[in-house]
C-alpha cells in the first residue's frame, strides 16, 4: 500500500513586461529536491557555503504551437548542504530560474534535469503560456502564487515553485495575476471551492472568500536580488507601460483557513459580468501515505483510540467515514485558527516512518509492530543498542525526555520484535 514519496521536481513560468511594446519576458522558476543530485564531499577549505556540492544542471526548451523550437537553454549553478544526510533528503529544496524574450504567441516549456546518472534525469512539461498584447481584459498568464514576507525591510513573495499549485500548511498567500487592463480597473473577486471528484480525498467544506481589487498598471513583479539557490522571490516595482494594455492584480487568499481540493479564483470587472476564471489546486506536498487510505488510516489509529471509538470511525461508507476521521482530528487539534493540524500530520508521519524503518520479513507492515507502536507513540528514541545475547538479538530504546522510559524488544522464535520490559 505504501510507496516512496516520489520525485520531486516543480516549474512555474509567467510573463513579465519589457520595454519593447511587442515583446515579453518569460521568467521560468523550478526547484528540485536534495536527492535529485548528485553531491559530492567538498575538499576546499575555503569554501563556506557548505560542505557538500552538486552541480544542478537544467535544459530549458521553449517551442511554439508548431512544435518549433525557438529557445533552448542551459542552466547550470551550484547547490551546498551542510550535512550528509541533507544530500538524500525530499523535503530540502534548492531553486533556480531563467529568463527568455519571446514575441507574441503561445509556447510550451519543457524542463529536464541533466545528471550524471540516467536514473536521475526527470522531464516536465509546463502547461502554454501566452502572450497576446493587443487584447485587453485578457488574462495574460496563470496566477503566480507565493507567500508574502519581508526581506530586509522590503514586502516581497517568497515564491512557491509548486506547477502552479498552492501549498497546504502555510498561513497565508497570494497570487499575482497579469491582465490585458489597458487602464486601471477594478475587480470584484471570489474563491470558491469547487465539489469534491469521486477518487478526491476529502476534506470539509470551507467558505468563499471575497473581496475588491483594483488592477494596477505601473506596478509589476520582478525577481528580487535577494533571491538564491535557497528561495526564490519577487518583488513589486514600479514600471511605466504606457504603450501596452497590460496590468498586475495582487489578491491576498487566507491560505490557513483552506483545506486541499480544487478552488477556482474569479475576478469580475466592477458593474459588468465580464469574468475571468481561473483554477488551481492547494496540495499538502508531503501528506502521509497511512493517511491517504481510510481504512488504513483508522486501523493505525488503534494505539490513541478506543475499540468503540474506532468501530465507530469504520461503520459507514468510504465518504463518510474520511468525515467521521477528519472530524475527530478537527477536535484534537492544538491550532484550531489554522486547518493544517500539526497534531494529525506528525502521528501519520510517524506511521509511515513506522512502516518502513521496523518492516521485516516477519512483519511486512512495521507500524504494527511493537516497536512501531512505540515509534508512533514516543517518537524517535534518545538511544538505541543493538545486542546479541544467548536468547537472540535485542534492541534497547531510551527515551531521555518525554516519557523518560526504556523499551526491550528482542526476537522471539517467529522472527518478531517482541516488547518484553519497559522501566
Amino acid at each position: 500500500m505504501l510507496i516512496d514519496y516520489g520525485d520531486r521536481f516543480y516549474a512555474d513560468a509567467y510573463v513579465v513586461p519589457v520595454e519593447q511594446p511587442d515583446s515579453a519576458a518569460i521568467a521560468v522558476f523550478f526547484r528540485m529536491a536534495n536527492d535529485f543530485l548528485s553531491f559530492t564531499k567538498v575538499l576546499s577549505t575555503g569554501e563556506v557555503r557548505g560542505n557538500y556540492s552538486a552541480d544542478m544542471v537544467v535544459s530549458i526548451e521553449l517551442r511554439d504551437t508548431l512544435g518549433v523550437i525557438r529557445q533552448r537553454v542551459r542552466w547550470k549553478d551550484q547547490a551546498f548542504t551542510n550535512t550528509f544526510e541533507q544530500t538524500n533528503s525530499k523535503v530540502d529544496f534548492h531553486y533556480g530560474w531563467q529568463r527568455l524574450v519571446v514575441g507574441p504567441g503561445t509556447y510550451v516549456i519543457t524542463l529536464e534535469i541533466l545528471s550524471q546518472k540516467e536514473s536521475n534525469q526527470k522531464k516536465i512539461k509546463l502547461p502554454p503560456v501566452s502572450f497576446t498584447p493587443r487584447r485587453p481584459t485578457r488574462q495574460l498568464t496563470p496566477p503566480v502564487f507565493g507567500e508574502p514576507v519581508s526581506v530586509n525591510g522590503k514586502e516581497m513573495v517568497r515564491l512557491f515553485v509548486f506547477s502552479n499549485n498552492l501549498p497546504f500548511g502555510p498561513a497565508s498567500a497570494r497570487a499575482l495575476v497579469l491582465l490585458g487592463d489597458s487602464v486601471e480597473t477594478t475587480y470584484d473577486y471570489t474563491i470558491k471551492q469547487m465539489p469534491w471528484d469521486p477518487r478526491d480525498i476529502r476534506w470539509w467544506k470551507v467558505g468563499d472568500v471575497a473581496g475588491e481589487v483594483t488592477s494596477e498598471r505601473d506596478r509589476f513583479p520582478r525577481v528580487a536580488s535577494a533571491s538564491s539557490s535557497d528561495a526564490a522571490y519577487l518583488e513589486m516595482v514600479e514600471q511605466k507601460v504606457p504603450t501596452r494594455p497590460i496590468a498586475t492584480v495582487e489578491v491576498d487568499i487566507p491560505l490557513g483557513s483552506m483545506v486541499p481540493g480544487k478552488y477556482v479564483l474569479e475576478l469580475v470587472r466592477k458593474g459588468t459580468s465580464d469574468t475571468i476564471s481561473m483554477k488551481f489546486q492547494i496540495v499538502w506536498e508531503m501528506m502521509p501515505f497511512s493517511l491517504r487510505t481510510i481504512d488504513y488510516a483508522i486501523e493505525s489509529m488503534r494505539f490513541i483510540c478506543r475499540d468503540e471509538t474506532i468501530d465507530s470511525l469504520s461503520a459507514g461508507s468510504a465518504v463518510e467515514n474520511r468525515e467521521a476521521l477528519m472530524n475527530w482530528w478537527r477536535a484534537q487539534d492544538p491550532t484550531q485558527a489554522t486547518t493544517f493540524n500539526e497534531r494529525m500530520a506528525e502521528y501519520f508521519r510517524r506511521v509511515d516512518n513506522a512502516f518502513f524503518a521496523f518492516s521485516t520479513i516477519a512483519e511486512p507492515d512495521g507500524a504494527q509492530s511493537d516497536r512501531g507502536k512505540v515509534y508512533v507513540l514516543y517518537g524517535q528514541p534518545t538511544d538505541i543498542k543493538k545486542n546479541l545475547t544467548n536468547k537472540g538479538s535485542q534492541e534497547i530504546w531510551r527515551y531521555d525526555t518525554g516519557i523518560k522510559q526504556t523499551f526491550t524488544f528482542e526476537v522471539n522464535d517467529r522472527g518478531y520484535y517482541k516488547l518484553v520490559n519497559v522501566r
